[in-house]
């Protein structure tokens, strides 16, 4: 082992594993370590005022030593599953990657499948020595051999003298001083990844955050040591393979599109920087909302210019014609996610854009706000079980469901707000939702067991360019706008907008809005009447619905002796027993089954019996989703979840028309 030192007076001496993997990290020929990874830890260092101690070896040593906790950091580390059980990981990565095949002029590879029968060098103990081993082999059904070598060195030289057939590693290797004439990058790319810094386990979590919060600064300054280190050390080769015209034809109206995005923020912010500069009497105020306008600008850059990485980066892997069918699909996934996370940034900037020049119109009419919070938990609930959370809407208002003269568009858009923050910054536990009356007002609440929001952030959470954590991290991404945008249309409603919060416990946010009920006391009475008990006729109910325990639901509410019930769980099944039960008499439909869903099987049995009664059940209660149903054949539909005196209701209209 080799060891070198950076020194601070007084400072954390953090040990660092140095291998050869040029350009990302290895000793140059001045026998000092360097490279970008080395760069940015530099930044760091100095910035935070650590002492460097460099310990020089193989990556295999480099690892057992971090597991030991003999070495404090390892650079230049995929995540795995393996190694997050060995090893810390911090949240924001340094740099993205993926692997390639390299070969020579005598072994011609197009495909992955080329692999076949090949002998494969690596890395030893490289991420891409399992992944090789394992998922590839597995997934492509192949046979091949992989040899490991102690460094990129060795394993460049096996391939010029035949020992082995290809190598495989990262993208940085075509910018190394290894590659040359005699090696050939094929452009066969496959699983895509992060770098990061890794840590030993007894590194505290804190200097992990310290560590993020100076990666965030550094990639949103665009002269920062991390951008002057990528352009030096991987301008080295000419690159083989040119853009077309297309790609940069777009690449540019892309391009285009972000700096008028930007422009636009920035105007926004002088107008703004004009309105405060009147207000003489408050200039202390004053200077600290334009730190917090600058925050915003960061972050809305960094909104901006990531999901663009994104569609850009992986838009030029899509053009390379080698690329398997399966990874063409994960890129356009990652094309169309980096979309929509463009695209809801662009939405939040001109939601405020609207708000700040007064163009929101109110639209009133009569909304039921039971419908909306059903559909709204229907709709984040993926969301909450893609992160474990629990998510729970407290149906406990007392009465019947109200009917109000309100804005349907701004409640929702309201109540989203509000419901995405809490997701988004709740990682465990979970997210409890309702509402209730109070005096002359439905009051609204979202209780989270997140984070929890400082005592002086109270207030400016609801201010425009204002976040309650100013620092950019991968975790917690977002324009920072939607509290803002809740508070103005709240506003705009005739009500108001506050909150409850605790540190590390969670928060819980109210808002309230005039309650001015429509026809409530009718529609009440309406229901109180209504029972399966008036049925002096009977009929068969054929239900189609796939839940087991939603089927026992809905047969516990129609048990009658005058209805006989047909049972099926999918769409071919429900059309075949239409088929062979002539008798039928109503059909409840579930929408969402496996195979043919009910949509499909409605048209089918729509061609052969068009009077039967279709009631779709489904949790799509929007307006796009209303109109599909109908346009399929359906008769009616009802929301889940089912209410029983609605569903008896419509058993009754429809049994007694048939």
């Amino acid at each position: 082992m080799v060891m070198y030192g950076e020194k601070h007076v007084d400072a954390i001496t953090l040990k660092v594993g140095v291998y050869n993997n040029r350009p990302k990290i290895f000793i140059n020929d001045g026998g000092r370590p360097d490279g970008i990874f080395i760069d940015v830890l530099k930044a760091i260092a100095e910035k935070e005022k650590f002492q460097l101690e460099y310990i020089v070896g193989d990556w295999q040593q480099l690892m057992s030593m971090l597991a030991k906790g003999e070495i404090d950091i390892l650079p230049d580390m995929a995540f795995s599953q393996k190694r997050d059980s060995l090893y810390n990981f911090n949240n924001l990565s340094v740099i993205s990657t993926w692997l390639e095949v390299y070969t020579t002029a005598r072994t011609p590879v197009t495909s992955i499948t080329n692999l076949q029968n090949k002998k494969v060098g690596v890395l030893k103990g490289s991420f891409q020595e399992d992944l090789l081993n394992n998922a590839i082999k597995d997934k492509f059904n192949l046979s091949f051999e992989v040899i490991t070598f102690d460094d990129y060195a060795e394993t460049a030289n096996a391939l010029k003298n035949n020992e082995v057939d290809v190598i495989v590693a990262d993208r940085f290797f075509y910018f190394s001083d290894i590659f040359d004439k005699d090696i050939h990058a094929t452009g066969v790319v496959f699983y895509p990844n992060e770098l990061y810094f890794g840590f030993s386990k007894k590194i505290p979590s804190k200097l992990l955050t310290l560590f993020d919060n100076n990666l965030s600064k550094l990639k949103n300054e665009v002269n920062s040591e991390f951008y002057l280190s990528m352009h030096h050390w991987l301008d080295v080769h000419t690159h083989e393979h040119g853009v077309p015209l297309f790609l940069r034809w777009f690449i540019t109206i892309i391009s285009i599109f972000s700096i008028l995005a930007l422009a636009f923020i920035i105007l926004l912010r002088n107008s703004v920087k004009l309105k405060t500069a009147e207000l003489l009497a408050s200039k202390h105020k004053a200077e600290e909302s334009d730190r917090l306008k600058t925050v915003f600008l960061q972050n809305i850059s960094h909104e901006i210019r990531t999901p663009m990485n994104g569609i850009l980066g992986f838009i030029e892997l899509l053009n390379n014609e080698d690329v398997i069918e399966k990874d063409k699909k994960i890129y356009m996934n990652i094309v169309t996610k980096s979309g929509y996370r463009l695209l809801n940034t662009i939405n939040d900037v001109i939601e405020i854009s609207k708000i700040e020049s007064g163009q929101v119109n109110l639209f009133l009419s009569g909304v039921n706000i039971g419908e909306i919070m059903t559909d709204l938990y229907e709709f984040f609930k993926k969301q909450a079980d893609e992160k474990k959370i629990k998510l729970i809407y407290n149906q406990t208002f007392s009465g019947a469901t109200p009917l109000i003269e309100t804005d349907r568009s701004l409640i929702e858009k309201v109540i989203v707000n509000v419901l995405r923050n809490a997701i988004k910054f709740t990682t465990e536990g979970s997210i409890e939702f309702s509402y209730y009356k109070e005096n002359n007002n439905l009051i609204f609440y979202v209780k989270d067991t997140g984070c929890g929001i400082p005592t002086d952030r109270y207030d400016a959470i609801f201010e425009r360019f204002v976040q309650s954590d100013l620092s950019i991290t991968r975790k917690h991404e977002g324009s920072g706008l939607g509290l803002a945008i809740a508070k103005a249309y709240i506003e705009l409603l005739g009500g108001k907008i506050w909150m409850e919060s605790e540190m590390n416990k969670g928060s819980i946010f109210y808002f309230s809005i005039p309650y001015k009920p429509i026809q409530q006391e009718i529609q009440t009475e309406d229901k109180k009447e209504i029972s399966l008990s008036t049925l002096n006729k009977r009929i068969t109910l054929l239900i189609a619905e796939d839940d087991e325990f939603s089927f026992m639901y809905l047969e516990n509410i129609l048990k009658s002796e005058f209805i006989t019930i047909i049972h099926t769980t999918n769409g071919q099944d429900t059309v075949d027993a239409m088929l062979s039960n002539p008798g039928i008499s109503i059909i409840l439909m579930d929408i969402k089954m496996p195979g043919m869903n009910g949509l499909v099987a409605t048209e089918h049995i729509r061609h052969f019996n068009t009077n039967i009664p279709i009631i779709a059940q489904t949790a799509y209660a929007f307006a796009e989703d209303k109109l599909e149903i109908f346009e399929s054949g359906c008769t009616d539909f009802i929301a889940k979840p089912i209410d029983r005196t609605e569903l008896i209701r419509m058993i009754l209209k429809y049994a007694w028309e048939s």
